[in-house]
């Protein structure tokens, strides 16, 4: 293998790689959209929620994001 053949199939790879962290950065993006929610209930149906200003899920600690309070009217 010669030179030339190294640094085009380095390139090649350098490629390749780009495009596989790519989709890995979008992967995690995907990931993370999906476990910003939490969805856990009760066996009665009631969410599992708890907490005042800052809810958490009871079930597997995650914090879950908060409704913007409206302060007045």
């Amino acid at each position: 293998m010669t030179q030339a053949e190294r640094l085009a199939r380095r390139e090649q790879l350098r490629v390749d790689i780009g495009k596989v962290e790519l989709e890995l950065e979008q992967m995690r993006a995907e990931e993370s959209r999906l476990l910003e929610g939490c969805e856990h209930l009760y066996a009665d149906g009631r969410g599992a929620a708890t907490g005042g200003r800052v809810k958490i899920c009871s079930i597997c600690g995650r914090l879950l994001k908060a409704r913007d309070e409206k302060l007045w009217g």
